[in-house]
């Protein structure tokens, strides 16, 4: 009777060990998930902080792009007026000089002409003024309405495939920054993503190795509990306490 009685005992004991242990393992998974839980919150977290800051370092960035840009764009719009200004002169000198030597011409060929009919007695004086006028005329209409309006198309041409250069060459650099910006956010955020997998895998890695470390080492206690609890009558884990 008293083997029975402290095999009673034995086996309630076992079964208190075996409730001891699910319990014990349950508050473990259960503080398992929580840290799990709380490492997401903190990967989040910082993941979002590491957004803003990257958010945040891409408008930095734009804005002094945009700056740089505008800078870039008033120089190379201050050095074109520029350049249009002192062409604008050089062609007013050249328009004025060619003026001036025509006019020396024209002085000449008068001064030629006056001194040729001078020396050819009995010629009219009048006819003499007016060969010098309609020399005069000539010169000044083949000038003014053949030479000078081709020089001016000349330069105008040129003036205008200067400009539409200069226009082609801000849209191809306004161009290749866009793409740099393009291609500097895609490389970040591939690096992000990577970065993110990475330490969701590392992460998962540490909750596997945790829970396996808190995993009770003789899985037989519990197989054996089983069946000790099978072939108890009744389910009071002090049932056998009380008879002592």
């Amino acid at each position: 009777m008293s083997e029975e009685k402290e095999s009673s005992v034995l086996f309630n004991l076992r079964k208190l060990m075996n409730i001891e242990e699910d319990r014990v393992r349950d508050e473990e998974e259960e503080r398992l998930q929580r840290e799990a839980a709380e490492r997401e919150r903190i990967a989040a977290e910082a993941q979002a902080r590491q957004e803003q800051e990257a958010a945040r370092l891409r408008q930095e960035q734009e804005a002094r792009q945009a700056e740089e840009r505008q800078a870039r764009e008033e120089g190379e719009r201050a050095v074109r007026e520029r350049e249009e200004a002192e062409l604008r002169v050089r062609l007013e000198q050249d328009a004025r000089e060619k003026a001036e030597a025509h006019t020396r011409m024209l002085d000449h060929e008068r001064e030629l002409a006056t001194i040729s009919a001078q020396q050819r007695k009995g010629v009219h004086p009048g006819l003499l003024a007016a060969a010098a006028v309609l020399v005069l005329g000539l010169g000044a209409g083949s000038y003014f309405g053949i030479y000078k309006p081709a020089v001016e198309r000349r330069e105008a041409a040129a003036l205008a495939a200067k400009m539409e250069a200069e226009r082609s060459a801000r849209e191809a650099e306004e161009a290749r920054a866009a793409a740099e910006v393009e291609a500097q956010k895609r490389a970040e955020a591939e690096a992000e993503q990577a970065r993110l997998a990475e330490q969701a895998k590392r992460d998962a890695q540490a909750a596997a190795a945790a829970r396996r470390a808190a995993a009770p080492s003789g899985p037989a206690k519990r197989r054996g509990g089983s069946k000790s609890r099978k072939k108890a009558d009744t389910d009071d884990p002090l049932a056998g306490l009380d008879s002592l």
